[in-house]
């Protein structure tokens, strides 16, 4: 993730549980920048536009839906606007919000923020700017405020960033495209184009979307149905604590790999998902604690997955009811 913020929260509540909660972003005391912008439109790709999640202060307490006032739009227009003054361009920005979620009703919760920042250009749009962040917020208490200082903060920049920037990229899209830009983006990557997954070993994210294994190795089958994997390409290992592979495909069925085992991956529509354990906390390569098959936490649960198609990150969706704790 291109960002990642980490919150450590104190133990007051601020909301009442069992009902709706309602926030807004609001504009920064920002000196005015170089803008070449004035204006902002919004398009939300989301989902679920409904709300950003559920939360619970406390375990089997009914919990709080967080909800992103709706309109969007003047919230980022002010925003903007804090940014400019009479000596701005006249620019206009399209900002389209393609995920503001977060799964977890317990312990730390990771909220997910993707956008893609857009400026007019021969009247169609050219990508401008992208967020990929996970803001991780630590603890029930206080998490609406969190919630809402860290995610304004991170718009707050986004935006600061983008309106200086003049549109470089020659692909100029559609408003039909933009609005179907994540399935347009899918169509050049080899495994969401298949229903034939090509045998072997993938060291990363990369190769398994490129559909080009880049490792040597051999599957064996236990006695108790599982898989057993060894690699024979050098610095590599399947031990518990040593890094390991991204996914291995194996009689065609798509397997994640991580250290607590070989999870199917499942196609369902445009996107990969899957049901295996995770941790909920970091490692010292990864130490903010996004969901990482890596992770080494003693807090481990199944969690209901989706891969993020650009760079390969799970997005945690659902912790079953069932899961162990």
């Amino acid at each position: 993730m291109l960002t990642l913020l980490m919150l450590c929260l104190t133990c007051i509540s601020l909301y009442s549980q069992g009902t709706d909660a309602s926030f807004t972003w609001t504009a920064p005391k920002s000196s005015p920048q170089k803008s070449g912008y004035k204006l902002i439109a919004f398009l939300d790709s989301r989902q679920d536009t409904s709300c950003v999640g559920n939360y619970s202060l406390e375990a089997g307490a009914k919990p709080t839906k967080l909800i992103l006032k709706t309109p969007i739009g003047p919230q980022l227009e002010a925003i903007l606007n804090s940014y400019t003054d009479a000596s701005s361009g006249f620019g206009a920005l399209l900002f389209q919000l393609k995920r503001f979620s977060f799964a977890e009703t317990q312990r730390t919760a990771y909220v997910y923020l993707i956008a893609t920042l857009y400026a007019l250009k021969d009247n169609g749009y050219v990508s401008l700017l992208n967020l990929d962040t996970t803001l991780v917020i630590d603890g029930p208490a206080n998490f609406q405020s969190a919630l809402v200082s860290a995610s304004n903060e991170v718009i707050d920049n986004f935006i600061a960033r983008g309106i200086v920037l003049t549109p470089v990229d020659t692909v100029v899209y559609s408003y039909e495209d933009v609005q179907h830009i994540d399935n347009l983006h899918k169509r050049k990557l080899k495994a969401y184009n298949t229903s034939t997954y090509t045998e072997g070993f993938y060291s990363d994210y990369a190769a398994f979307k490129n559909q080009t294994p880049d490792l040597q190795g051999e599957v064996k089958l236990r006695s108790d149905g599982g898989m057993a994997i060894t690699l024979h390409s050098p610095g590599w290992t399947e031990a518990r604590g040593k890094k390991h592979i991204y996914a291995v495909v194996y009689k065609g069925i798509p397997y994640i790999v991580s250290h607590f085992g070989y999870y199917p991956l499942q196609k369902d529509g445009d996107d990969f998902y899957f049901d295996g354990r995770l941790n909920v906390a970091g490692t010292p390569s990864n130490p903010f604690g996004v969901f990482s098959a890596n992770a080494s936490s003693p807090d481990k649960r199944n969690y209901r997955v989706l891969i993020d198609y650009t760079n390969g990150e799970f997005i945690h969706l659902k912790a079953p009811e069932s899961a162990a704790q």
